[in-house]
C-alpha cells in the first residue's frame, strides 16, 4: 500500500489476545490494541487506518461504533463476530464486517480489505461465550431503551425493575462494559434524538423533550460530543439529502 507512513496503523478495541496476535500478522502494519473504555478517550490526533472492534460479549457495540465513528469518521472499522461453520456443526469462527466511510481520504480501502482478508477468519475463544453478567446488561438495555423518554430514570429505578442492587449494576456495567450508567443512558437518548431528527417531525427543542432531555443546552451539548455536529445542522443535512 502506498500510504505516506509506509505501515497501516491499526486499533484494536476490546480484541481477544488471539485476534491480535492474527491481527499482527498483517503485513506493514502496526497494533494499538485498547479496552473500550481507552477507546472512548481517544482523540483524532492519532492516524489510523482501521478500527478492528471485538467480538462484542455484551449488547451495548452500537454505542461504541457511534463514538468512534465521531472521531474518526474517515477510517474503516472491522466489525467481529461470532458465526457458525455450517449449520450442521456447533463450531464457531469469528468472521468481520467492513464499515467503510464515504469520507474516505484515499483510495487504499479496498488494497486495506484484502490484507485483512488473508489473516480470516480467526478461531473463538472459549471466554467469549455468554457469562452470568450478559443477561442483567442485556435487560438494562432493553429497559433503557423502552423507557429513555422518562426525564427520571436513574439506575435505582433501572436496577429495581431487573432485581439488582444499584451498586452491583453500576460495578457491571463499569467493569465489564466499561461505560457508566449516565452514559449509557445519555448515548441511547442520543441515538433515539439523531432518529427523530431524520424523520423532521419535531424541532430541535421537542426532540430533546421527547428523548428525554430537561435542559435543552445540555442536550445540544450532548448531541454535539457524540457525533460532531449541532443538532440543528444535523437535522437540517438530513433534509438537504
Amino acid at each position: 500500500m502506498d500510504n505516506s507512513h509506509n505501515h497501516l496503523q491499526i486499533l484494536a478495541v476490546d480484541c481477544c489476545h488471539h485476534v491480535i496476535g492474527k491481527l499482527r500478522r498483517v503485513p506493514r502494519s502496526d497494533l494499538f490494541p485498547v479496552s473500550p473504555k481507552d477507546a472512548g478517550e481517544l482523540s483524532s490526533r492519532f492516524d489510523l487506518d482501521l478500527i478492528a472492534i471485538g467480538v462484542a460479549r455484551y449488547p451495548v457495540r452500537r454505542l461504541f461504533i457511534s463514538q468512534l465513528r465521531r472521531i474518526y469518521p474517515h477510517v474503516p472499522i472491522l466489525v467481529l463476530r461470532r458465526e457458525l461453520v455450517s449449520p450442521e456443526r456447533s463450531e464457531e469462527v469469528v468472521r468481520g464486517e467492513f464499515v467503510l466511510s464515504d469520507q474516505s481520504r484515499d483510495n487504499t480501502d479496498c488494497e486495506m480489505v484484502v490484507a485483512i482478508r488473508k489473516v480470516m477468519p480467526f478461531e473463538a475463544c472459549e471466554h467469549l461465550q455468554k457469562n452470568g453478567d450478559y443477561e442483567i446488561i442485556s435487560q438494562v438495555v432493553n429497559t433503557v431503551s423502552e423507557s429513555y423518554a422518562d426525564p427520571s430514570l436513574s439506575i435505582g429505578k433501572v436496577a429495581r425493575k431487573i432485581k439488582v442492587s444499584p451498586k452491583r449494576l453500576s460495578t457491571i456495567l463499569n467493569q465489564q462494559v466499561g461505560l457508566s450508567f449516565r452514559n449509557l443512558l445519555r448515548q441511547i437518548r442520543l441515538e433515539q434524538a439523531k432518529r427523530m431528527l431524520r424523520t423532521r417531525q419535531y424541532s430541535v427543542k421537542e426532540v430533546a423533550l421527547r428523548v428525554g432531555f430537561t435542559d435543552s443546552h445540555y442536550f445540544s451539548r450532548s448531541f454535539k460530543e457524540l457525533t460532531g455536529q449541532n443538532a440543528r445542522d444535523y437535522q437540517d443535512m438530513t433534509m438537504a439529502i
